[in-house]
């Protein structure tokens, strides 16, 4: 609307601009006193623009008569003289403007247009009531306007008014014509007319206008002044005459080039059929299908070039020969009946038939047949198009093939399939979808079943999404959902659609059952929040599951206790029976466990031998206790695995919301703080968190990260014990003891710290640190002059795990110079028990390199005495608590001679340890024990005072 506006503006402006020119050009040639002229072109502008811009541009005819007539009679001298001075210009462009609308109008109504003016009759009607017509109106208007404002004397009024009607009527029959032949319609026409007709009224109106400027003084002055003006006014008239009679000229010239090219029209339409005729006749003779015409007997009477490559026969050879050859014999000639169909009127169109070559070959031929009838319209025979379409029916043979095997596809297919429309009806259906829904083919395929019965209406809103995603795209993304079964029960189905190709609404569905992954997601979701061996719950839903009872708890003002167990010994049968034992004593456990439990407690398995219990308190923690009792005894029983009969203890420790914590961290680790405590306190007991246990807890981990200061700060040192022969009283060897020396404190016991630095796991450097310090401290003995002194070093089970051991004890050994026979590493029971094959080439290597291995504390383990035979150990250590009762306890005493025996019987070395006693002595070595270490010869002491006690022992060792 706005581009509509802008472009109707600027014709208004440029038609003001050029009605201003055309009006300042015909002021020239006014006839004194200046208000009238021979010729007014700018009322046959106004009138061409009125014509083919319409009414809507008037505004510029009015303003441009407007500026024109007010360069000419403007007067500012008086406030009347300015006034009239406008208002006089504003009525004659008034008048020029209805003018040009009246004759607009009359046009349109009497000739219509836009017109080519290609008749006489039209140029005259145009002429005459564009031009003498409507030209009275502002001729009228105008001089009665000048007469009424004084302008005009009354004696004046005729002749001016003659004068005024001449220029404007003159105008219109000049420059319409010029106008029209630029913007006239249509376009072709007119364009034409601009030599024929507007350059003949150029040149005429150049030739009188040429005259009027060059003898205007003489010709024009007194008297012959009238007379002159009707002689330019007269030419002025024979130029628009002469340029309608051009029009009417041009006109007639348009109608005789219309009728030439009519009649080329209709010779080349004659041409045209002519060759159409012509190729009519080559596309038969040459046209890849028969075309063939017989009479009615069924006589051939044409065979065209396409006949004979299609049958192998000429035409000479076919011609007046029945149409009947063409036939198969067991097949009869159908050629009567399609002509009796014929005579009846019917259509034979794309007849399948099969027929033969010349050379025997059968073809299958799609036939067209048509009646030849003569002038009257009596049947004289029939023409027939054979088109060999044994390709199609190969193809086609072979599309069906391809169908049933993509049918037997589908019906094979594991996956379920479909064809149905957005209505749910379904027209196909595989055996897999029948086996996903519950439903016989007959059901699925009856007319009113729908697939939309077997959603369930939570999944209508999905239903509805897939179907819009399917009209835009023609394909559907996969989505899950459900399906009703037939017997009511519910599977987890995949959907995907697609739409076939040109159908907006009817389409294929591919369904996958869902169960089986279904079943395997539920499963993986259960292994994520259980523990795989037994089933139970592990820490993940553990934590959950406490803080939705401590939530509980908290709401209610009720109490939750925490049960954390402990196996206790497990790890012995593990070690000693393997761990698929263990394995199936922990599921065992766990049996026994849930068992233990009241509605709305929990077990879980931490990992390892650890459970925790869950248990909400409707009253005090009396409860707790009863179910610890109850876990202990059931875990007392005798577990049978495999032919053994095992034992096993638990160590529970009990936490109890809010008093021990508030939330699942706090209450965990004061559970396991009071299970540790249980521990201490002699196993298959529980106990109750409390403040002081907390203080131990704090204890034990002040000292670990004491412990840290210590290693940093090169507080520890080593004292040495001898290792004596008592028959000879030689010292052989030193064992190394580890002390703590806290700045200005009595060293430390290793007993008081080393289960915390294995909790820790700083016994790994610690023990390198001592291994290093030891070996420092022998060499310097060796140098001092005791090449035949020995050192024995404990071996902590951690310190063995390390993957680079052997090579840090071999480059320690390289870096004091010390050979590897004069070092001996002391390993626990333990480490025996551990079946690994790591361990045992471990210690092979070691026992390669020449370090001598041997057991500590032998008798204390929880094994069986033939796993020495695996392991390259070349001497034993019989625990001090054995030694320490000879001659009290039979059955220690008993232990100890059955050690020393049976080392005897494997060739390993035996050593005592812990001997105090005389009588320990001579007990020891009356059964075959020489070597001994304890507090009878000495207790550890430091490098300094090892030397001075080195020679001073030999007085303590008895008489033989």
């Amino acid at each position: 609307m706005q581009a509509q506006m802008i472009r109707r503006g600027d014709q208004i402006l440029v038609l003001t601009l050029i009605y201003y020119t055309a009006a300042r050009f015909g002021l020239l040639l006014a006839l004194a006193p200046g208000y009238a002229a021979p010729i007014w072109p700018a009322a046959g502008i106004a009138l061409v623009a009125v014509l083919i811009f319409g009414n809507g541009v008037a505004p510029g005819i009015w303003l441009g008569s407007f500026l024109a007539n007010v360069a000419v009679s403007f007067d500012a001298s008086s406030t009347a003289m300015l006034v009239k001075s406008l208002l006089l210009p504003a009525g004659l462009g008034a008048g020029a403007t209805l003018q040009a609308v009246a004759g607009a109008i009359l046009i349109r109504r009497f000739v219509g247009f836009p017109t080519p003016l290609a008749r006489a009759q039209d140029v005259i009607k145009f002429l005459g009531l564009g031009g003498p017509a409507s030209c009275v109106i502002s001729a009228s208007a105008g001089v009665t306007m000048l007469l009424l404002a004084g302008v005009l004397p009354a004696h004046s009024y005729a002749f001016s008014w003659w004068i005024w009607w001449i220029g404007d009527t003159v105008g219109v029959l000049v420059a319409t014509p010029l106008g029209l032949a630029w913007l006239g319609q249509p376009r072709a026409v007119w364009r034409r007319r601009r030599k024929t007709v507007a350059l003949p009224i150029c040149l005429a109106l150049a030739v009188i206008l040429g005259v009027f400027t060059g003898g205007k003084e003489p010709i024009f002055a007194a008297p012959h002044a009238l007379l002159a003006w009707s002689v330019l006014a007269g030419g002025m008239a024979f130029t628009g005459l002469l340029g309608a009679f051009l029009l009417v000229t041009s006109g007639h010239a348009t109608l005789f080039e219309q009728l030439v090219a009519q009649r080329t029209a209709d010779l080349e339409r004659t041409h045209q059929a002519e060759q159409a005729a012509l190729q009519l006749a080559a596309i038969v003779t040459s046209s890849d299908d028969a075309i063939i015409s017989k009479t009615l007997d069924g006589t051939i009477a044409s065979w065209n070039a396409g006949a004979e490559r299609m049958y192998g026969y000429s035409a000479g050879e076919m011609l007046g020969r029945p149409i009947s050859i063409l036939a198969p014999p067991e097949l009869a000639d159908a050629t009567p009946a399609i002509l009796q169909r014929l005579q009846r009127g019917e259509r034979v169109e794309h007849l399948e038939a099969v027929q033969l070559r010349k050379d025997g070959r059968r073809i299958d031929v799609s036939l067209t047949v048509s009646p030849i009838r003569d002038a009257a319209g009596v049947m004289t025979g029939a023409s027939a198009i054979a088109r060999d379409i044994s390709e199609r029916k190969r193809a086609e043979q072979a599309l069906r093939e391809r169908e049933a095997r993509i049918r037997r596809l589908v019906d094979a297919n594991i996956i379920g399939i479909y064809i149905g429309d957005s209505s749910g009806r379904i027209s196909e259906a595989n055996d897999a979808f029948l086996k996903i829904s519950g439903y016989s083919r007959a059901e699925v395929l009856a007319q009113g079943f729908r697939w939309t019965d077997m959603t369930p209406r939570q999944y209508a809103a999905k239903d509805r999404h897939a179907l819009e995603e399917l009209r835009k795209t023609g394909r559907c993304t996969p989505y899950e959902k459900d399906y009703i079964r037939k017997d009511g029960s519910r599977i987890p189905v995949l959907l995907a659609s697609a739409l076939f190709e040109g159908s907006s609404d009817e389409g294929v569905c591919f369904v996958l059952d869902l169960t089986e992954r279904k079943q395997a997601e539920e499963r993986i979701r259960h292994m994520a929040d259980h523990d795989a061996l037994t089933g139970l719950p592990n820490r993940a839903l553990l934590q959950d599951r406490m803080r939705q009872a401590i939530a509980f708890a908290h709401r209610y003002r009720r109490q939750v206790a925490i049960l954390f167990i402990d196996l206790d010994y497990f790890k012995n049968i593990n070690d000693s029976l393997g761990h698929h034992i263990g394995d199936q004593v922990l599921k065992m456990a766990a049996v026994r466990l849930q068992q233990c439990l009241r509605e709305g407690d929990s077990v879980a398995r931490l990992g390892g031998d650890e459970f925790v219990l869950i248990l909400p308190l409707p009253g005090d923690s009396s409860d707790a206790a009863w179910v610890a009792r109850k876990a202990l005894a059931t875990l007392a029983q005798p577990f049978s695995v495999d032919e053994h009969q095992l034992h096993l203890s638990g160590s529970i420790g009990i936490s109890v919301f809010p008093d021990d914590g508030l939330d699942v961290d706090s209450l965990m680790r004061t559970a396991d703080t009071a299970m540790y405590h249980a521990k201490e306190m002699g196993r298959g007991n529980f106990q109750f968190f409390t403040a002081a246990l907390n203080l131990v807890a704090q204890r034990r981990l002040d000292v670990g990260k004491r412990l840290r200061q210590a290693l940093a700060q090169d507080e520890f040192i080593l004292h040495y014990q001898p290792q004596v022969d008592m028959e000879s009283g030689i010292t052989f060897s030193a064992e190394a003891l580890l002390r703590w020396q806290p700045p200005g404190k009595p060293p430390i016991s290793c007993g008081d710290f080393i289960a915390n630095a294995e909790e820790s796991g700083l016994i790994v450097p610690i023990g390198e640190w001592a291994l290093r310090q030891a070996c420092r401290q022998l060499k310097i003995w060796h140098d001092a002059g005791h090449p035949e002194l020995k050192m024995a070093v404990n071996l902590s089970p951690r310190q063995l795990e390390q993957a680079d051991f052997c090579a840090l004890v071999g480059q320690i050994l390289d870096e004091t110079g010390i050979h590897a026979n004069a070092l001996e590493l002391e390993i626990t029971e333990s480490i025996l028990l551990r079946r690994s094959e790591y361990n045992l080439a471990t210690l092979t290597r070691l026992s390669e390199m020449g370090i001598q291995l041997s057991v500590d504390d032998f008798g204390t383990g929880y094994s069986s005495l033939a796993y020495l035979q695996r392991f390259p150990v070349h001497a034993l250590k019989i625990d001090q608590s054995f030694v320490r009762d000879i001659g009290k306890d039979p059955n220690d005493t008993a232990l100890v001679t059955a050690i020393i025996a049976m080392a005897a019987s494997l060739q390993l070395g035996v050593i005592a340890e812990g001997v105090e006693t005389l009588q320990q002595v001579q007990f020891l070595m009356a059964h075959g024990c020489h070597d001994a270490q304890g507090f009878y010869y000495s207790k550890a002491v430091p490098a300094e005072a090892f030397m001075d006690l080195y020679g001073a022992i030999r007085s303590y060792f008895p008489a033989h």
